[in-house]
């Protein structure tokens, strides 16, 4: 397709469908079908089966855990290259995170690594598509059949990126979408899980809605029937569930972003490549390395700075005092953020409250990632999401100033 120079913040057809929404009015056991409507295309655009819309792209994963059984005594392995959301949901069912290392290139888990912390007590493996680029896929799927562990991609960064000719999305036994505000399509925020195993994908839909006894993967099956919930009888809650559903007017929004998906793409490829120009002429500047057969979606455009005498914070100050947007410093390796340094803490200093880590959790102050920890100082995320390739072009030319002043 040809890349427009520019196209609206929200589509006109998002508008046209939360006017659907509105006009059709707020009901307890009624909608106009925009939810199941979406969960459909999505799946059958990622060749999935199945669809549950989400509040988030985080309770997404988590209801995936819990219809995959892991809990209490489980390890879950996840990269130190991700936001949060990725460990916590191992957290909130009482499992425990465990962190394997990046590839030193791709800046993905490592299936080398992910190998040495399988143990008995691993459940279950959350690999994510950092920055727009796929998990190398292929050695992380074996491990799972070997060791009968449940894959969940995180793929809140990734939409329409490719592995091997796969679509990211396409691979695990579950797959996790975010459409918060910053992602290739938003809806400001909500998520999206898909599967392919009926059975699973119904356990994920009762956990996020109540567990409620009569819900399935069907397509919009959120709510109960009015006839059925007005009987005294009924009895609602077979199973623990949480209340994780997607307004419809939110859903409304989605859809009408999610039609237009292969455009969102193709402007943060286009932004993407304004600024590859000017990394390519700069020979202190590594782009994340995007291997052969794989494509990349771009959610941000992630390079290293490989010149010690170059400070990350006064590239940013300079680059911002010339006029240009600025840019993101990669999170944290997983295991220094403060709250697991805290539940260690808090764990130590009343077991009681927490029986499930009592000789279960790692000291998070002593695990290593020696390759993520050493590259993640250095990282420059520059930003894609622009919706006017001129701001792109001139974002890149400051940029390229910039870099010239070092």
């Amino acid at each position: 397709m040809t890349t427009p120079r520019s196209i609206p913040r929200v589509s006109a057809k998002a508008r046209q469908y939360v006017n659907e929404v509105l006009d059709f009015g707020f009901h307890n056991c009624r909608s106009p079908g925009i939810s199941a409507r979406l969960e459909q295309q999505f799946a059958a655009r990622f060749g999935r089966k199945y669809g549950i819309l989400h509040s988030n792209g985080t309770v997404t994963m988590h209801t995936a855990l819990m219809a995959a059984g892991v809990g209490v005594g489980d390890e879950v392995i996840v990269p130190p290259y991700t936001v949060f959301s990725t460990a916590a949901v191992a957290i909130h069912v009482g499992a425990v995170p465990v962190m394997a290392d990046v590839d030193p290139d791709t800046w993905t888990i490592s299936p080398d690594d992910l190998a040495r912390q399988i143990t008995p007590r691993t459940k279950a493996v959350i690999p994510v598509s950092i920055c727009g680029l796929s998990v190398d896929m292929d050695p992380i799927l074996d491990l799972a059949r070997q060791h009968g562990l449940t894959v969940i991609e995180d793929n809140a960064q990734c939409m329409l990126g490719t592995y091997k000719g796969r679509l990211v999305g396409s691979m695990g036994q579950f797959s996790s979408f975010s459409f918060q505000s910053s992602k290739h399509m938003t809806c400001g925020d909500g998520g999206i899980l898909l599967c392919d195993d009926e059975e699973l994908a119904t356990r994920a839909r009762r956990a996020a809605v109540l567990g409620y006894s009569t819900l399935s993967a069907r397509p919009g099956d959120s709510v109960v029937p009015e006839e059925l919930r007005c009987q005294p009888a009924f009895a609602r809650h077979t199973g623990l569930g949480y209340n994780f559903r997607l307004p419809e007017i939110a859903a409304a929004v989605a859809l009408g972003e999610f039609e237009r998906l292969d455009e969102l793409v193709a402007m943060r490829l286009a932004a993407t490549r304004c600024l590859e120009e000017v990394v390519r002429r700069c020979d202190w500047l590594v782009p994340q390395k995007t291997p052969e057969g794989y494509v990349h979606s771009y959610w941000t455009y992630g390079v290293r700075i490989a010149r010690d005498d170059v400070d990350w914070a006064e590239l940013r100050r300079r680059f911002v005092a010339a006029g240009g947007d600025g840019f993101y410093g990669a999170y944290l390796p997983l295991h220094r953020e403060p709250v697991f340094a805290w539940l260690n803490d808090e764990v130590r200093r009343c077991p009681e409250r927490y029986p499930q880590y009592v000789g279960r959790l790692p000291d998070y102050r002593q695990v290593r990632c020696p390759i993520w920890e050493a590259i993640q100082p250095r990282v420059m995320q520059l930003k894609t999401n622009y919706f006017d390739l001129s701001e792109a072009e001139r974002q890149a030319e400051i940029l390229d100033r910039t870099l010239r002043t070092f």
